[in-house]
Order: structure tokens, then sequence, then C-alpha cells
């Protein structure tokens, strides 16, 4: 119990902070505006700049135009593109290294959250000399601010480019250490619709239901802000609105871009808000089975909100009115099931199940030791768990 007092004293005191602290990102959007990199890193007087994507980005040309921008302005572009679908402490160490031989003075990273988490990580130890990922790792440790900073999301779901956080893979042991520090916040964030139109109908469900679930914690934890309540109510009656537009029609412009909007808006209410226990069992669950963050949080999310009870059958009501699932008249109680009702419909429109075969038994006790170390008690979770709960959730994941 004295436990419990002493995270919810801390979490309230961060929350005011968060809630008190200006917003200082710039955020530029529409189609096309990538290119607006180049202009940004003129006005910097940057000459040296380390561009960090994917060997696809590069091959399909897409980065084409951008990189001749660059040369036509002197700016050299070095490239480091060996980024992992879960970027591990490895690729993050490489990264710097590429950057630190370049004389780099700035970051651009185009790509998914594991492509800008990787850049996230990677400036951190480029401005720590002699520091680890496992130094890093926690909570502000960072110590010191990135160099200037360009995030330009390839997918719509992390929220990576406005976030404060990032999440990098240990090779050794094979787990998730998620870094938290609004240094790692980009200065600048770029949507550009154009650049998430080739993604994949699975990739695109995958990555908003993530984005989803970033703004239902975000909404539900305790002491949320009115301005993370509104980020993450207009984050979710975007998905609810168009993510099955752009999963069954991948080259609608509009809901792409009313996607990566929706991203963004999640991603500044766990900023200031944080994840909970679908995150940090999800992380755990990655970790060990190799699985898409966004599918095992669409699969999760569900059983972890009816596990919290009638704690969040208040703020999961204000969600199902956000999401257009309410009734009127209706009770808390009522619309709170009918908004987890939906995410199971969405889940079954988008072939997603509601269990993971891949789970064991065997590996329950460490996903929960895990899962527990990540969420106490730095998120204000609507109700605080202990392991047995943990594996409850897990059971109830793994029979379906």
């Amino acid at each position: 119990m004295q436990i419990n007092g002493y995270s919810r004293v801390r979490q309230l005191f961060f929350s005011v902070v968060m809630g008190l602290l200006p917003d200082t990102q710039q955020k530029i959007s529409g189609p096309g505006s990538l290119c607006k990199a180049v202009d940004l890193l003129t006005q910097q007087d940057v000459h040296s700049v380390l561009l960090v994507t994917t060997p696809g980005m590069i091959k399909r040309g897409t980065l084409d135009e951008l990189l001749t921008g660059l040369a036509a302005q002197g700016i050299q572009a070095h490239l480091y593109s060996d980024v992992l679908p879960d970027p591990t402490d490895e690729c993050a160490a490489a990264c710097a290294q590429r950057y630190n031989e370049g004389s780099c003075q700035a970051l651009l990273a185009v790509g998914g959250g594991s492509v800008i988490d990787c850049a996230k990580i990677a400036g951190a130890l480029a401005i720590n000399p002699g520091a680890s990922v496992a130094d890093i790792s926690g909570f502000m440790r960072v110590k010191k601010r990135l160099p200037y900073f360009i995030a330009v999301p390839t997918t719509a779901g992390t929220g990576s480019e406005v976030t404060a956080g990032a999440v990098i893979t240990n090779v050794s042991n094979h787990v998730k250490h998620p870094v938290n520090d609004l240094r790692l916040v980009p200065m600048v964030a770029i949507l550009d619709p154009c650049l998430t139109v080739s993604m994949p109908a699975n990739l695109t469900a995958y990555t908003g239901i993530d984005a989803l679930s970033h703004a239902v914690e975000a909404y539900t934890n305790r002491f949320s802000q009115q301005k993370t309540r509104q980020a993450a109510c207009q984050a979710v009656q975007a998905i609810f609105a168009n993510l099955p537009r752009a999963y069954e029609h991948g080259l609608d412009m509009q809901a792409r871009t009313a996607l990566l909007e929706a991203s963004y808006d999640a991603g500044y209410a766990i900023t200031h808000n944080y994840v909970g226990y679908v995150h940090a069992i999800s992380h755990a669950v990655g970790a060990l089975y190799g699985l898409p963050h966004g599918y095992i949080n669409a699969v999760l999310m569900s059983h972890v909100l009816q596990k919290y009870g009638s704690a969040v059958y208040k703020p999961l009501a204000e969600l199902a009115c956000c999401a257009g699932v309410a009734k009127d008249g209706a009770s808390a109680q009522h619309n709170a099931m009918a908004f987890i009702d939906a995410l199971n419909k969405l889940n079954e429109r988008f072939g997603i199940p509601r269990s993971l075969a891949e789970l064991a038994q065997k590996d329950f006790d460490l996903i929960a030791t895990r899962a527990l170390a990540e969420g106490n008690p730095t998120y204000p979770v609507p109700v605080i768990w202990d392991k047995q709960d943990i594996i409850e959730v897990l059971e109830a994941v793994a029979r379906g």
C-alpha cells in the first residue's frame, strides 16, 4: 500500500509538470513535405547530416528528390540503413558511430517507429561519449540535448516523431528497454502522407491500432491533463473514421493524412501522460517472440481494459463518444463495454485474433516480471497491478 501511495504521488507530480510545459516542436504537414527538410537544415547551417532510413526507401527511389536537394545545398548526407524491425542496442551504437565518423551536425530519420527510435538512441549516444544504452535507459537519463533532429514517419502508428520515448532491444538478453526523456523529442516532425500510401494493409492496421492504443492508454491513465485528453480524443475519432478506409483503399490520401495526424496526436498524448500495461506487457511479449508491436497491442488491449473493470468505465465511456459508438442515456458501464466491443470489431475486420497462439505458459512469470518493472511506478495506470494480475491477463490472451 505504501509503494502504491509513493507511485501515485510521483505520477501526479510528473503529470502536473508535463501539463505546464510549453509545446516547442515544429510540425510540418502535407503531401510532398519531406523535401522541406532541405530548407530546415540549410537554415540551421548544417553541412553534414546523418540520414537514418531503411534499404527499401533507398532502393525504391523514395529519397532521390531529398538527396538531390541536399546535395544542391552542399549538405553531405551520410546514410545509416541497417535498422532492424525491432532496433537493437548494437544498431543504435553503429548508427551513433556513423554519425561521429561523418562529423554530422544533425539527424534526419525517415522511416517507421523503429528507424526514428534508433535515431533517437543513436543521437543520445553520440552526444554522451562513452555511454551505453543501459546507461541512458529508464527515465530522464539522457543528460544532454540531442543534435538538431528532424523525424519523418513513414507509418501512422508509433508517434515516435513527437514522443519523448524510444524502445531498444538488448541483443544479449532479448529485453526491450524503454528510454524516456524529453530530450529525445525531435525538434521537427514532418508528416508527409505520400510516404505512407505504400504500406500494406496488415501494416496499416497494426500501426493504426498501435496509435489507438496510445490514445486509449493516455486517456484512461490517472491524472491526465485537458490537452492530453483532447489530443487523445481527436486521435480516437480520426482512427475509427479513417483506419478502415486506409486498410481497404491504401491510396486514399485523405485517410492517410488523417491517420498521420491521429498518430501524432496520440504520440503527443502519451508524451504527456504515458502508456500503461498494454504497452508494458506488449514490450515483454514482443522481445520474447518477435511479433509486431502493433499486432500484440491489438490483441492485448481489450483484455487489459476489461481487467481494469470499473476504474475505466468513465473514461472509456467518454472515448466511446469520441469514437461514435456511445448510446445516448446509457450508463458509463454500458458505453465502456460498447467501446471495448468496437475495438474487438476493428480487430475482426482486420483479421486480428483475440488470442496470441505463441504465448507459452512457461514464460508467463518472466513476462509479468518484466512488464511490472517497466510499468511501476512510472505509468499512471488506472489500477496498479501485481504479478498475478498480469498473469491473469496473459492467461486470457492465451486462450482468447
